[in-house]
Parts: structure tokens; C-alpha cells; sequence
């Protein structure tokens, strides 16, 4: 600042402000005066800084340029403070309460005293696009590169979305709020983030972004009313709204939800339960931002050299659990057909040159490998699928319905040769159907993109395989799961015979009472040809029996599970719902009596809607027949203990 500038401020002459500083005023009016030496009180203005400051020593001194309502300000001032006392430096501080024109007056203060550097705590545009002072930005989000005397020393509130929602999602919590201010948008791109990484899809509903009045008006509320399991929250103010809100219902943190803040503070510590925070460690701002800036002033290093990304990292304490009854399984991936079902209502289904008037025809995205993906995907199993779709509308349908029931679908590739497959599908009114597929892309799914995607075995405990793709395919995927120790679970779809050599590598082998038949016409009995199966080699043997229930023997078990009692709308799915409830419980570690109790309920809920990806009940849904399930599985362990006793 010279005296050009205080002239201009006052809207008098350099003159004049010369004649002021010197004493020789007596031609000036009182008014003029006065305001002249109240903007040079105010700028801390002194005379000839710049040629002093050219030709005197380091003062060592920092300024500081703050906003009060930047996040962490106050730490982070603490970090700085014992920084720079550490290395020789004292510090001058200026808040702008988060007004630019107060900014750039500070700005002309730092320059006027002589600091040797600014540390800027506050907002980018507050800092003067000119500026010749080295200085150190500190944000909260990453910035566009300024000029060379300034460094940024940043962390990214994406992160902490990002690392509060994967948290949560690895203690296994899948139905998680958000309440954010406004401006926290970065947190909400933070928690999609995640979400897309970890096999589910976010659900939008459940993010609130909002002023501080709206979330404890509107959002707590809307959370608490709903099935969520945890809540991030935008900061431990609004947690402790939280925590006030649960208990008025009678409730406590975390038995009922789970609760975390993006932003660590001392409150945090001080609630009860504490809360598990997301923390940026202020000292390490603090310390980065001053060291970064020393290392300018004394020429170490340009500005450009000294940006430094600080990482957040969660602060455990007590109010995150696992969710109540949740016991993720493990690795299930699926490898088969993926096709757009066109559902054709009928009253009957046709006969040899039978002609039927259609009373409805929807499409809807199915195959059998895209259906037990998005069952297992919506029972919450951690679920992969490799298959293939063409490079069509029907195939991004196909593909979304995936994504948004939880599906990983790192080995589905999109066929740009050939459309999406399809499967033409009449349902008759008492619920059975008949099924013509034209296989399309599916018969790309070959042995080469198998051995492309195979690293997705690699610790998965269930492979399902239908035989809707080539039998090359499944064999060489059959192949692969032994050498990785993978159990296989093989629906034998549109065949008439299989290889022995396959059938001795199966774990489960799921046919429906149609399919064994053909396999094995020669047994009169659903008893004599699961005889033969076992005998053929495969370990365990389910038959789908329709309303009948199922059929399971194994080296320790034969009997007949009855079916749910569910009315019947549309069985087409059933079969796929079984498999993929199926393959989910036996991820969980439960005995196989347990697995075929959870499935069989899984399929009579499937049935009693139209459809089959649609159908398909989510974890929620089936926790509702929990008692029932328990109770099926006690008559069938039961009954599997006076078989033995009897036979001992």
C-alpha cells in the first residue's frame, strides 16, 4: 500500500495525504483530516513499507486469514500456532467473517506490517487473485493451481462421505441416511461413491440436504420413520439431535441406529454414547501449512512443489455396530444367461396348433444367471455376475436392474455384434408357464471370458451356473471353481443330457421335477433318480417340485420339503428366487436343512407377483416370515432326528 492507494480510498489527492503524514495540514479541513488518519488506522498503513520491508531483515511473522465459519478453523489455528512458535515464527491474525472486501484490507495490513507469509483459513476467493506475499491456502476441497508464491494444503469432504458410508457398508449396514447441509454436496458424491463400489446402489431417497432447521424438522424424522440401520450426519451437533430424537421414541444409540459424523469435534467426544467420527487432524494441517510456507519464504522449494493432500481417518468410539440380525455371507458369483423376458398372459397355455389371445404382454429384464444375481443381490448377498448383453436398450435395462439390486457387475460385458438375449414367456392363469429363449449375446459368453473375468473366484465361496449358456462354458467354469476351491450350484435349464464327468463336480444340483425326468427317464421315482444322481457323483441333489414343494437327499438326508403356503400369480420365477435364497444362506454359513427352509419361502413369496426380477423379495420382505422360517426349519430338523433315531 502506498499513499496513492490511502488518496484513493479517501477520494482526496496523494497530495494531500503527504501534507497529513508531514504535518503540514493547516490548509486542510477538520472532516478531510480525520478521514484521511481513520484509513490509515484502519490499513495500519506506514510510510516507506516497502522500501523498509525491501531492506529490513525477516520479521518472522506469519499472517493469518480467517473465516470463522470454515470447518475446523479453531484446531487447525492451534496446529498452526504451536507450528510456528516451533520454528522461530509469530503469528498475526485477521478474521474476515467471510467478507471478501475485509479480506483484501487484511490482505494490505499483512503487507503494510511486513510478514514474510500469509496462511490463508477461509474461502478461495477470499485470498486477492494478485498477490506477491508467499502464501499457503488451506481447503476444504481441492483447487485450481494459483500463482507460484501459493501453495494449498487440502483435504476433500468427498472423502469423508466416501470413507463414513464404506464403514458403515463393511460393518453391514446397507440402508444408511444422509443428513447434510446444503453445501455438502462433495459428502453426498462421497457416499455414491462408495455405495458404486460396494455392490448396491445408493438409495437418493435417502440422502437429506437441507438447512439445520430442515433436517431436525423434516430429515431426522423421515430417517427414523424409515428402515434405515444408520445415519451419517453432516456433524456432531446434528448427531446429538440424533441421539435426543431415538431416545424420545424409546430407543438408544446404536441398538436401534447407528449414528456418524463427517466432521470430528470435541462434542463428539463428549456424548454419550461417543460418537465414531470421520477426523482430519488439524495438527497436520496446521503443521503442513507452515512448513509448506517456510520452505517458500526461505527458497527451499516453490509453491507449486509444497501442495500436500491431507487424509481423513475414522475415529472409532461407540456409536457404530453391526446391524441386528445381519451376518453378510461370503462371495457368491453367478455365470449364466441374462435376457429381456417378454411376459405374454394367457389364459391356458397353448397346445400343438392351439391358437390363444394374449390379455397382457409386458417386458422385463430376466435369464436365468440375471435372475439368481438379482435374488441373491436383493437378500443382500455379496454377489457377482459374468455374462454377457448386447450393446442395446434391452441390455442397459438389464444391466441397471443389476447395479440397483446389488449386483457387482465388474464381468458383464457389452456385445456390440449381436443384440441382448430374449425369452418369450406365457404364463396361463393358474400360474404355470412356458418358456422359448432366443439366446443372442449369451452365446458369446464363452470359456475366454470366463478365463478373462476368473480372478472374480478368487475367494468366492458359491459359483451358480445354469445351463443356458454352452455346455463348454460351464464345463470350463466348473473346471475353474475346483482348482479355487469354489462350490458349484448347477440348474440344469434346456438339456436333455449332461456329462457324467460334470455331474461328479457338482456340490447342488437343482432340477425341477421336468428336468430330471429328462435327464433320467429311467427311474420311475423322484426318490430312484436322485439315487442315480448321487450315484452319478453329485453331492447334493435338490428337485423343485412346484407346488409340491422340494425334494433334498444328500449322504446324511432324504426327505420332502413342502412348499410355502403362498397363492400362486406367476411361477416363472420361482425356480431362480430358490437358488439364489439358497446359495445366500449357505454363504452365511448355515446348514443345508436352514439354506432349503430359507429358499422355500424366498420362491412362495416370488410367486405371488407378477414377473421375475421384479418378484424377487428383498431382505426386508422375507425377515417379515422369520418366525415361520424358523419354525419350518425346527419341523424338518425334527423330522431328520426321528429319521435317525430310528435307524440307529
Amino acid at each position: 500500500m502506498n499513499i496513492k492507494d490511502i488518496a484513493n480510498l479517501c477520494g482526496v489527492s496523494p497530495s494531500t495525504v503527504s501534507k497529513i503524514l508531514h504535518n503540514k495540514d493547516e490548509d486542510i479541513s477538520v472532516e478531510t483530516r480525520k478521514k484521511v488518519l481513520e484509513i490509515i488506522k484502519e490499513y495500519q498503513y506506514v510510510p516507506y513499507s516497502k522500501v523498509i520491508n525491501s531492506v529490513a531483515p525477516k520479521t518472522n511473522m506469519i499472517g493469518i486469514l480467517l473465516s470463522e465459519d470454515m470447518y475446523g478453523v479453531q484446531e487447525i489455528l492451534y496446529g498452526i500456532e504451536k507450528e510456528a512458535s516451533e520454528n522461530g515464527y509469530s503469528i498475526l491474525l485477521c478474521n474476515t467473517a467471510g467478507d471478501k472486501e475485509k479480506a483484501a484490507k487484511f490482505y494490505q495490513i499483512f503487507g503494510n506490517k511486513g510478514v514474510d507469509g500469509i496462511i490463508s483459513i477461509c474461502q478461495p476467493e477470499e485470498l486477492p487473485e494478485t498477490i506477491k506475499i508467499p502464501a499457503v491456502r488451506i481447503l476444504d476441497k481441492k483447487s485450481g493451481v494459483r500463482k507460484n508464491t501459493v501453495a494449498d494444503i487440502y483435504f476433500e469432504m468427498q472423502d469423508a462421505g466416501y470413507l463414513a458410508t464404506d464403514y458403515l457398508l463393511e460393518k453391514g449396514h446397507h440402508k444408511i441416511a444422509c443428513l447434510l447441509e446444503k453445501e455438502d454436496t462433495e459428502i453426498e458424491k462421497g457416499y455414491i461413491k462408495a455405495y458404486g463400489e460396494r455392490f448396491v446402489s445408493p438409495n437418493k431417497e435417502r440422502v437429506f440436504l437441507g438447512t439445520e432447521e430442515d433436517i431436525i424438522g423434516v430429515g431426522i424424522p423421515k430417517c427414523l420413520n424409515g428402515d434405515i440401520t444408520a445415519i451419517i450426519c453432516a456433524n456432531a451437533e446434528i448427531g446429538n439431535v440424533v441421539y435426543e430424537k431415538i431416545r424420545e421414541r424409546g430407543d438408544t444409540v446404536p441398538n436401534k441406529i447407528s449414528v456418524i459424523s463427517v466432521r470430528d469435534s470435541s462434542l463428539a467426544e463428549k456424548l454419550y454414547p461417543k460418537m465414531t467420527a470421520v477426523h482430519v487432524s488439524a495438527g497436520k494441517i496446521g503443521k503442513a501449512a507452515v512448513n509448506a510456507l517456510i520452505q517458500i519464504i526461505e527458497g527451499r522449494k516453490p509453491a507449486y512443489e509444497c501442495r500436500e493432500k491431507i487424509e481423513p481417518d475414522i475415529r472409532e468410539r461407540n456409536s457404530v455396530i453391526i446391524p441386528a440380525g445381519n451376518v453378510q455371507g461370503g462371495k457368491v458369483v453367478v455365470v449364466g444367461s441374462m435376457n429381456m423376458d417378454c411376459m405374454i398372459n394367457v389364459s391356458h397355455i397353448p397346445t400343438g396348433g392351439e391358437t390363444v389371445r394374449a390379455g397382457n404382454m409386458v417386458s422385463l429384464p430376466g435369464g436365468k444367471g440375471a435372475n439368481q444375481a438379482v435374488g441373491a443381490g436383493k437378500l443382500e448377498g455379496l454377489v457377482y455376475m459374468i455374462g454377457r448383453l448386447g450393446n442395446d436398450s434391452d441390455g442397459k435395462e438389464i444391466y441397471n436392474s443389476l447395479v440397483s439390486s446389488g449386483v457387482k457387475t465388474d464381468g458383464v460385458v457389452f456385445d456390440d455384434s449381436i443384440p441382448t438375449g430374449k425369452a418369450y414367456i406365457n404364463v396361463a392363469a393358474d400360474g404355470e408357464s412356458t418358456i422359448v429363449i432366443y439366446p443372442g449375446a449369451n452365446e458369446r459368453l464363452d470359456r475366454s471370458q470366463v478365463r478373462q473375468y476368473e480372478q472374480l473366484l478368487d475367494d468366492a465361496q458359491y459359483c451358480l451356473l445354469t445351463m443356458e449358456i454352452s455346455e463348454e462354458t460351464v464345463e470350463y467354469t466348473i473346471k475353474k471353481c475346483q482348482k479355487k476351491n469354489v462350490k458349484v450350484i448347477l440348474k440344469p435349464s434346456a438339456v436333455e443330457k449332461m456329462k457324467e464327468s460334470l455331474l461328479e463336480k457338482v456340490d447342488y444340483f437343482v432340477p425341477n421335477e421336468k428336468e430330471v425326468m429328462q435327464l433320467i427317464p429311467e427311474a420311475p421315482t423322484i426318490e430312484e433318480r436322485a439315487d442315480i444322481l448321487m450315484q452319478k457323483g453329485v453331492k447334493n441333489v435338490i428337485i423343485t417340485l412346484g407346488q409340491n414343494g422340494c425334494y433334498l437327499q444328500n449322504a446324511d438326508y432324504k426327505g420332502y420339503f413342502p412348499a410355502a403356503g403362498f397363492y400362486p400369480v406367476d411361477t416363472t420365477g420361482a425356480a431362480d428366487a430358490f437358488i439364489s435364497a439358497l446359495a445366500v444362506s449357505l454363504s452365511e454359513g448355515n446348514d443345508i436343512l436352514q439354506a432349503v427352509s430359507f429358499a422355500t419361502y424366498a420362491a412362495g413369496v416370488s410367486i405371488t407377483r407378477q414377473g421375475v426380477q421384479p418378484a424377487m423379495v428383498d431382505r426386508r420382505g422375507l425377515s417379515l416370515y422369520q418366525e415361520e422360517i424358523g419354525s419350518f426349519y425346527n419341523e424338518i430338523s425334527m423330522e431328520k432326528k426321528r429319521c435317525e433315531t430310528k435307524r440307529s
